[in-house]
């Protein structure tokens, strides 16, 4: 009589626990690789799965060790080495996640995701000029195009799945604003002829948009309306001159004046006027409209965004930090820029809501005319004499605004208002409640208010 035995059931691979971690099953995702572990104390991605559970569930040192045990094992692969210095980065090692985000460039040279936080980690260390150097490389594979940086069809960039999205959805908005940029740069003779037809496929798109959804819902890009836009939407495609200025602070402001009365005030609030020279803030508003930076749309569209690690880095903007921080040190108190960002808003709309910041000092300042402003008194900023407490973290105080709400009725203190200026600022503490008043602007592209934040050192937190 003869027999047969079941081959044994192979044991699951590291295959199976990158499936299971993808599947959101931490758990299983662990077990499984803690089992590869076991039989091959060896297998790079075994050990890469392990630290990715430990970083999600917050046991850093163990993510680290895990991390590290797999750049041992495969030292030729990027992406762990990108991996190990994005958790340096979280732990606040930047110098460990300068050398792991430098030696997978070395390995990957068109590594996106590598540049930018190879610019944060240099960022965090006071280097803003190499800094700005790092995005500013990671930029031009992210969002090159034929007229700038790299040609997205040389396939040199490596992306991910989540820097692909910035390209297949669009908002009435966003196009609009972009379509309006478009003449702005035309009318200026800043254009080559090249763009024309780039020109004519945003305004097809844009029409095709229609008025039957929100202005700033966004929706998938169809392959017809990709293939108009693709080679110029959400990408670079002008940049103005950077010319060299300086100073950039008006050499006239009394600057001791400035930190006493921010010393004396209560909320810690002070409104200064004037205060870039007057090249800086040309240079700084033919930048802002000009440079096709603005990628971010946000709050259903009644503005958009742009940020230092894609493309808000004019040579002013690097050195109004500085010059902060230098004059200004006895509010800046040795802080270093955490972020840096512009908004552009519509004609009309409500403004940002309520907000706080993770940052200890907020310098906001506006730059459109003051001409293109019919109701200054509303159209400024409101500072309220309330603070997120410091046991609330980032979504508690920034994404969600009906806590704030609840809070700042609650304390029912008087707020303070400031009217819309054009080269004013507004220096307070980050953590005070505050929002953007009215928006109430005349009609046209260059009369959109345009905000720009600079924010310095780190919020206090319980």
């Amino acid at each position: 009589m003869t027999g047969s035995s079941a081959a044994p059931e192979r044991a699951p691979g590291v295959g199976a626990a990158f499936a299971a971690y993808r599947a959101g099953r931490a758990g299983e995702a662990e077990a499984i690789g803690r089992a590869i572990l076991a039989r091959d104390p060896r297998d790079a991605g075994a050990h890469y799965v392990c630290g990715l559970v430990a970083a999600d569930r917050g046991a850093l040192e163990s993510a680290r060790q895990a991390f590290e045990n797999a750049v041992a094992l495969a030292p030729d692969k990027a992406s762990l080495h990108t991996t190990l210095g994005n958790l340096a980065l979280r732990q606040g090692d930047d110098s460990a996640a300068e050398r792991a985000f430098r030696t997978a460039l070395a390995l990957a040279p068109g590594a996106v995701a590598a540049h930018t936080n190879l610019g944060l980690a240099l960022k965090r260390q006071g280097r803003l000029e190499e800094a700005v150097a790092s995005f500013r490389a990671g930029l031009a594979l992210h969002r090159g195009s034929a007229w700038w940086g790299s040609d997205p069809a040389s396939g040199e960039a490596v992306l991910d799945p989540a820097q692909l999205e910035a390209f297949r959805s669009a908002s009435r908005a966003k196009l609009a604003h972009d379509l309006a940029q478009l003449d702005h740069l035309r009318e200026k003779d800043r254009l080559p002829p090249s763009l024309e037809p780039m020109r004519a496929g945003l305004a097809q798109v844009l029409a095709g948009f229609g008025g039957e959804d929100a202005p700033g819902r966004p929706r998938r890009l169809t392959d017809a309306e990709r293939q108009l836009i693709g080679p110029i939407y959400n990408r670079v495609i002008h940049r103005p001159p950077e010319e060299p200025v300086a100073p950039v602070l008006d050499p006239g402001l009394d600057c001791a004046a400035i930190e006493r009365r921010y010393r004396e005030a209560s909320p810690s609030v002070v409104v200064v006027d004037d205060l870039l020279d007057p090249q800086a803030l040309a240079a700084l508003q033919r930048f802002c409209l000009e440079a096709t930076i603005w990628f971010d749309c946000k709050e259903h569209g009644l503005y958009l965004g742009t940020y230092l690690h894609e493309g808000f880095d004019h040579p002013v903007l690097i050195a109004l930090a500085r010059e902060l921080g230098q004059r200004l040190g006895g509010i800046m108190g040795g802080h270093r820029l955490a972020q840096m960002w512009a908004f552009s808003y519509g004609q009309d709309g409500a403004g940002t809501r309520k907000h706080a910041d993770a940052a200890a000092i907020n310098v906001n300042l506006w730059i459109t005319p003051d001409e293109a402003c019919p109701e200054p008194a509303g159209a400024g900023m409101i500072v309220h004499n309330v603070a997120a407490p410091p046991e609330w973290h980032f979504s508690d105080y920034n994404l969600d605004p009906a806590p704030l709400e609840r809070l700042v009725a609650r304390e029912g203190k008087t707020p303070v208002r400031v009217p819309y200026r054009c080269n004013r600022a507004v220096i307070f503490d980050s953590s005070l409640i505050h929002e953007s008043g009215g928006v109430r602007f005349r009609s046209g592209y260059a009369n959109r208010r345009i905000n720009l934040t600079l924010l310095f050192g780190e919020r206090a937190e319980a």
